[in-house]
């Protein structure tokens, strides 16, 4: 099928023959009328292909738009389910019934964008690069045939088959070799200069990085706010223990209900990563 861009050329060259079919008439004295209007029918044919290429762009566009606004939502949920996830305390619900919220960080939604305009960029990047490497695969595998062909025929005529055809074969195939050697050479060129996937992965690699970094504050602001109602259904147990031992003579709570090492070091500050105790 025809694209758009080369219809509109084809038209184009079509206006121009048009147009150079009018001058003539007009330097000749001849009858202007029919290259007017072969001339209009072009002009307004070209004007409804633009129209239909930018139809068409702006439907790629929207389209592209949607992807990654879809693939956004899917992150930002992602994420923000892990990050509440890796915030948890079994139990701690139980106790200290309804919990405060993980809220949505807007700089996760930011960075989630980033991560899928960058995995939209990269995706387009091999989809472009492939039919050029695909070239230069096709060239490659022609020439390793050509080459392969000529040792055939050599390793034969070292084995004492000598045949006639064999003088023409071999100029051939080097005739073939060498403008094989420099279509590959050319089309690994052209491939390497429309290859932007390192670049497109260096760049997605980095709003990974950005996001996984927000995740990660996220995550400690999630979790250091667990720990203060942890700390509050501490110290409503600590009250009421305090309250029933004064009430059968225990006036010293520090001996009664004395703290373990591990909740001492916590609480000094020399212990991390508690879960495991």
């Amino acid at each position: 099928m025809m694209s758009q861009a080369n219809t509109i050329a084809i038209l184009n060259e079509q206006l121009a023959a048009a147009n150079a079919a009018l001058e003539e008439a007009l330097a000749n004295g001849g009858d202007t009328a029919v290259a007017r209007y072969q001339i209009g029918l072009i002009e307004a044919e070209i004007a409804a292909a633009v129209r239909s290429q930018r139809e068409k762009q702006a439907d790629a566009e929207r389209a592209e738009q949607a992807a990654i606004d879809a693939a956004t939502a899917e992150l930002t949920t992602k994420t923000h389910s892990i990050t509440v996830d890796a915030a948890a305390v079994p139990g701690l619900a139980e106790l200290a019934g309804e919990l405060t919220e993980v809220q949505e960080d807007p700089e996760i939604a930011w960075a989630a964008r980033e991560v899928a305009k960058a995995r939209a960029a990269l995706e387009f990047a091999e989809s472009d690069y492939h039919p050029y490497a695909e070239k230069a695969s096709n060239f490659g595998a022609r020439l390793a045939e050509k080459r392969a062909a000529s040792d055939e025929i050599r390793k034969r005529r070292l084995a004492g088959d000598e045949r006639d055809t064999d003088a023409a074969d071999m100029a051939m195939l080097a005739a073939d070799v060498e403008s094989l050697t420099e279509l590959h050479n050319g089309a690994l060129s052209a491939a390497a200069a429309q290859d932007g996937r390192q670049a497109a992965r260096a760049t997605l690699a980095q709003a990974e990085s950005l996001l996984e970094g927000r995740r990660k504050r996220l995550a400690f602001e999630a979790a250091r706010n667990r720990l203060a109602e942890a700390e509050r259904v501490y110290l409503a147990a600590w009250n009421n223990a305090t309250e029933a031992g004064r009430a059968i003579g225990k006036h010293s709570p520090w001996l009664e209900f004395p703290a373990s090492n591990e909740m001492r070091r916590a609480v000094t500050g020399s212990v991390v990563g508690m879960r495991g105790l």
